[in-house]
């Protein structure tokens, strides 16, 4: 076999999606295991079946499938092959060939569908802080690589792995290691493929040594999620609730300002309810793409009905299939089909929201000294909180990131009550005087130096009794049952420049204003966010603070 000639292959173009040829591409289609087999596909090999399946994603209009090579099955022992799993894997690549379908292959596979499937030699072994593991992984990652060298034009990335966020605990820096090893590994037998990490979506809530501010040698990232309250820690009244669907496009666009993304996992994972499903996908797939993912595939394509362990301990495998037995969409999945046709002549979006989330310099704590305070999963969910609200008053809402420079596009700033340092309030004080428009909810104590006195128009006074209250502002009146922790003090502050707007049943100052230069800033002293996050269970209590929102904008004009 040769290697397709290089304009063949899928590559990115500068706004971080796929092109061919100088023809825009949008991998749309499924992760993929047998429904009969599910795991245990290498070593069963059910041919037909397979062949069968990728004739039922083409002829769905889909054009992409992800699929896993658990490890076990091509290096059953450490250093030694499996050839016949490796004739397998060239075949199952001749048939994506034959199907112009594109293949995205998961390299290092040891857990899925809440099984762990680690060969037997790994023997306990931490994946990457163990030199010997460090060294099986990028031996692997090159011979499997050098096997799809020859299927380049297939090939919609290759993937580090499934998950790896979510198996051995590592110090960001040995995931950095593992990961420029298998990067190289990858590329020098593959050089022409692009690059994605697997990753679930883990790095926005968690610092397990995955982050998206690193450099992981990727080309572009992954990003899987699924509306369940249970694994979001978040609370939510089933997937039509607007908060549920702002998952998937908020999650999109954070990511994104690390680089492109793709949505490499996402589903309903129940299909029983038609009317939720529809309502879901209907929301989230044009959310997601005006966001700025640039592929989107389901889990998965078929209910699998193997007896393996992992599914008699993970039965919701065997329900959550794009289609049934006789090879018929779902009902409430049609969305899906319908947006996989018609994404591929939608254009671009232009991802130039003139109002965006504030990620804060420091977003994760481990081996970042310089870190005030903040912590992955309290500032995600903050700033998850204000884009909900923002999206309920149809603001179209981005991201940008501190330490770097604000995009010409940017007008308004919204800060979710995240940690910012020095250098940060320095850098918000000089754009604002430029011109622009930010909009702080619960700035801390602790931070108040002279950068951000300059940028606020006041200074903290005085440490008064927290006390639940309710503040004037916006025209409305809003219950705060606390500043930003139970244990936070109220904060008395002595203005200079800032005027106050907003205050409590007592005629405490809560909502300040201030004008600096051509620009103005409006601080409230207590998280907004967490009062929004603390309404639940009451829906209508928690959305009502769009209005909160849509007077702060108007204010700042």
């Amino acid at each position: 076999m040769k290697t397709m000639p290089s304009d063949t292959v899928l590559s990115l173009n500068g706004r971080g999606y796929f092109v061919r040829g100088g023809v825009r591409v949008v991998p749309v289609g499924v992760n993929y295991w047998p429904g009969s087999c599910g795991v245990e596909m290498w070593a069963a090999w059910p041919e037909s079946e397979i062949r069968h399946d990728l004739d039922v994603v083409r002829d769905l209009g889909l054009n992409c499938v992800r699929f896993f090579l658990r490890w076990q099955d091509f290096e059953p022992r450490a250093g030694h092959y499996d050839v016949t799993a490796l004739g397998r894997l060239d075949q199952l690549l001749g048939w994506f060939r034959e199907r112009e379908l594109l293949a995205q292959p998961s390299l290092i596979v040891g857990g899925m569908s809440g099984g762990r499937f680690w060969p037997d030699w790994k023997s306990g072994r931490n994946l990457y802080t163990d030199d010997f593991m460090l060294e099986r992984s990028a031996d692997f990652a090159r011979q499997i690589a050098g096997r799809l060298t020859f299927h380049q034009r297939c090939l919609a990335g290759i993937d580090y792995g499934n998950e790896l966020d979510g198996v051995d605990r590592a110090e960001p820096a040995a995931v950095r290691r593992w990961c420029q090893s298998v990067s190289q590994a990858v590329r020098s037998a593959c050089p022409q493929a692009l690059l994605v990490s697997g990753v679930s979506g883990g790095p926005l809530t968690t610092d397990g040594g995955w982050r998206y501010t690193d450099d992981l040698g990727t080309d572009f990232h992954s990003f899987h999620n699924y509306p369940v309250p249970h694994w979001t820690g978040l609370r939510f009244d089933g997937i039509r609730d607007r908060f549920a669907q702002a998952l998937l496009p908020h999650g999109v666009s954070a990511i994104r300002v690390h680089g492109p993304v793709m949505v490499q996992e996402f589903g309903t994972l129940v299909t029983a309810g038609a009317a939720s499903q529809e309502a879901y996908l209907r929301a989230v797939l044009p959310a997601a793409w005006e966001a700025g993912a640039n592929g989107f595939l389901w889990w998965c394509l078929r209910d699998i009905r193997s007896r393996a362990y992992n599914y008699l301990r993970a039965g919701m495998e065997s329900t959550l299939g794009l289609v049934d037995d006789q090879d018929r969409v779902k009902p409430g999945l049609q969305p899906f089909i319908a947006f996989a046709r018609d994404v591929q002549s939608w254009p671009a979006p232009e991802r130039r929201p003139a109002t965006c989330l504030y990620w804060p310099r420091h977003y994760y704590s481990r081996e970042t000294p310089a870190n005030v305070g903040n912590d992955p999963r309290s500032v995600h969910n903050r700033m998850l909180s204000a884009y909900h609200q923002l999206s309920l008053n149809g603001t179209a809402c981005g991201h940008v990131r501190g330490g770097q420079p604000f995009p010409e596009h940017v007008r308004t700033i919204v800060i979710a009550g995240c940690h910012l340092d020095a250098d940060e309030a320095a850098a918000l004080a000089k754009w604002v005087e430029a011109g622009g428009r930010l909009l702080w909810h619960a700035p801390f104590w602790h931070e108040w130096g002279p950068d951000l006195a300059r940028l606020l128009g006041a200074r903290p006074a005085d440490f008064r009794l927290q006390r639940r209250c309710r503040v004037t502002a916006f025209g409305a009146t809003w219950p705060f049952e606390w500043w930003h922790t139970p244990e936070e003090c109220r904060l008395e502050l002595h203005p200079e420049g800032a005027v106050p707007i907003g205050a409590d049943e007592t005629g405490f100052p809560f909502v300040w204003r201030h004008d600096l230069g051509a620009g103005r800033v409006l601080f409230c002293l207590a998280s907004v966010e967490e009062a929004i996050l603390n309404a639940l269970p009451d829906l209508v209590a928690r959305d009502r603070w769009a209005g909160w929102y849509a007077g702060a904008l108007k204010e700042l004009t």
